[in-house]
C-alpha cells in the first residue's frame, strides 16, 4: 500500500512539472507568431523576440462574449485602484501594419498602416495618465487579426502584453503575459556588441 502511494505521488509530480512548463514561444522561421486570447489568459503566456526580427503576429479572440484588447507595454498604471494601461508603449515610434478585423485600433504613437474593417482612434499616446498606447480591440470572432512589425531596439525594459477590459479586472485576473526582447549579437563580434539588424 505504501509503495502504491509513493508511486502515485511520483506520477502526480511528473504530471505537475511537465504540465506547468511555460517555455517562452518565439516566432517561426517565417516570423509568424500566433497569440490567442480567451476570458482568462493569453496563449502563449511568454514570448521571446529579438531586436530587428520581423514579426507577423496572428491574434485570435476565443472569448464567446467579451471584446478583448491586445497591448504591449511596461510599467502598469492604475486609476481609481484599477490597472488601466502602461507607462511605456512598446510600439511608440514603431511602424505597425494591422490586417483584418478589429473593433477598434488605438494608435498611440505607433506609425499605423491599416488594411481591414474597424475604427481607428488617434491619440496622443499619453500613457502616463492612463490613456492607451497602441491597442487592438477584437470582438469574439473566428477570423484572425494580423499585426506586423519589426521588433524595436527596446530590450532594456521588461515588457508585458495585456488586456485591460472590465475596469482592469481582466489584467488582475491574469489576462496578461510576459514579452522579453533580446538584443541582436553580432556573430564573431566583440562581446555584447549589437548587430545592425
Amino acid at each position: 500500500m505504501r509503495f502504491m502511494r509513493i508511486t502515485v505521488a511520483i506520477i502526480g509530480l511528473v504530471f505537475l512539472v511537465t504540465g506547468c512548463s511555460n517555455d517562452p514561444v518565439t516566432p517561426d522561421e517565417d516570423g509568424i507568431l500566433t497569440v490567442t486570447m480567451d476570458d482568462t489568459k493569453f496563449t502563449p503566456a511568454e514570448i521571446d523576440l529579438k531586436v530587428g526580427e520581423p514579426v507577423r503576429l496572428i491574434l485570435h479572440n476565443k472569448s464567446e462574449t467579451q471584446d478583448l484588447g491586445f497591448r504591449i507595454g511596461s510599467g502598469p498604471t492604475s486609476q481609481a485602484g484599477s490597472v488601466n494601461g502602461f507607462t511605456e508603449d512598446f510600439f511608440e515610434g514603431v511602424e505597425v501594419k494591422v490586417i483584418g478585423p478589429a473593433k477598434l485600433i488605438t494608435v498611440g504613437e505607433a506609425i499605423l498602416t491599416r488594411e481591414g474593417d474597424g475604427a481607428v482612434e488617434e491619440s496622443d499616446g499619453g500613457n502616463t495618465n492612463g490613456d492607451p498606447g497602441f491597442t487592438v480591440l477584437k470582438e469574439p470572432s473566428s477570423e484572425a487579426t494580423v499585426i506586423e512589425f519589426v521588433v524595436p531596439d527596446k530590450w532594456e525594459l521588461e515588457w508585458e502584453f495585456a488586456s485591460f477590459g472590465d475596469s482592469g479586472n481582466s489584467y488582475e485576473d491574469g489576462l496578461r503575459g510576459i514579452l522579453k526582447v533580446f538584443p541582436c549579437i553580432r556573430a564573431g563580434g566583440a562581446w555584447g556588441q549589437k548587430n545592425a539588424c
